[in-house]
């Protein structure tokens, strides 16, 4: 009788001590898969940062009554990431914990125009130098586009960035994470009322923000 109680005594004492080793992996799995799923939500809204700050920039480049340039640096991580840009949108995407890819897509409310090195011109100076060259006219305020210049060169840009909108859907602007990202405002001025001034009210006038890297 007391080896029958002292067999069942220690059947009790093993199935206790299973339970609660079930108990403690299942707390050290919860524990895990927590940790994980915060390092996942944290760096998905790391990246959300990042698209929201280059938006933010663009966005105030719009509110801009003069040409102006700002840079925008993205930051350093301890984790790969990728930047892509087009007129409408930002993405940012990052290898996941789990080997997934984490991707965040934010439409800019204010379209930019980005431009690559083997354009014609780059920057807002290259620009008006271009336009200088081809045209005669830089399209400052001092020099604006004149007579028939002023529809080709209107046309030109309005071309140009349309097609840079298709071309930029399916090959979009990489950005090199380390060096800071150029957004500029531009203006382009146009006499279209032939009096060799620029006046405002009357005169024609295009701006676009512009986005680029130096080499």
């Amino acid at each position: 009788m007391l080896r029958f109680i002292s067999d069942e005594k220690g059947v009790m004492d093993l199935c206790l001590s299973n339970i609660a080793l079930i108990i403690a992996a299942g707390i050290i799995i919860a524990a895990v898969f927590s940790f994980i799923y915060y390092n996942e939500w944290n760096r998905n809204a790391e990246l959300k940062n990042m698209c929201s700050g280059l938006s933010i920039v663009v966005e105030g480049m719009d509110t801009r009554f003069f040409e102006n340039t700002t840079s925008y640096f993205f930051p350093e991580k301890d984790y790969n990431y990728n930047v892509s840009v087009s007129t409408e949108y930002v993405i940012v995407n990052a290898d996941g914990t789990w080997g997934n890819t984490l991707s965040v897509k934010y439409r800019f409310l204010v379209c930019p125009w980005p431009r690559v090195d083997n354009s014609d011109w780059v920057s807002g100076d290259e620009l008006h130098d271009y336009l200088e060259n081809t045209y005669g006219q830089s399209g400052n305020k001092s020099e604006p586009i004149q007579g028939a210049n002023v529809v080709s060169v209107q046309n030109y840009l309005d071309d140009e960035r349309e097609q840079a909108s298709y071309d930029l859907v399916f090959e979009p602007f990489y950005v090199n994470i380390i060096k800071p990202v150029i957004i500029e405002k531009v203006f382009i001025y146009y006499d279209s009322d032939r009096n060799n001034v620029w006046d405002k009210g009357t005169d024609d006038l295009q701006e676009f923000i512009i986005i680029y890297q130096k080499i």
